[in-house]
């Protein structure tokens, strides 16, 4: 999993142990984590693969820098799969997101590879 865009890392954390499979685990709700603070907007990278996180709190990204592994940390739902949870805020309000050579439409459940 690599920097969405340049920026600053205004949380990270990388010690939450993935949760098993069909386990549901309420705290800590982000598990490992990384969140950027582009200058315009808050991109938030969760549920990270302990022992992957790649930056800490301060650090300044480039896009396309490996931050870490995609994982089952935190509440992520009921832990089936690894997976990637990827929200973009700007004053608090959600942004929708595009991505670049995708076809199709984004839903619950579609597995992108890349």
């Amino acid at each position: 999993m690599t920097a969405t865009g340049d920026g600053r890392v205004v949380s990270a954390a990388d010690g939450i142990a993935d949760q098993r499979p069909g386990e549901i685990r309420y705290q800590p709700p982000y598990g490992n984590h990384v969140f950027l603070d582009t200058g315009r907007e808050i991109v938030k990278l969760a549920h990270l693969r302990p022992g992957s996180v790649t930056v800490a709190e301060g650090d300044t990204v480039r896009a396309g820098q490996p931050l870490g592994e995609v994982g089952n940390s935190g509440n992520s739902g009921n832990g089936t799969e690894p997976h990637l949870h990827l929200h973009a805020e700007r004053e608090g309000v959600g942004l929708d997101l595009a991505f670049e050579g995708m076809s199709g439409r984004l839903y619950r459940g579609r597995t992108v590879r890349g």
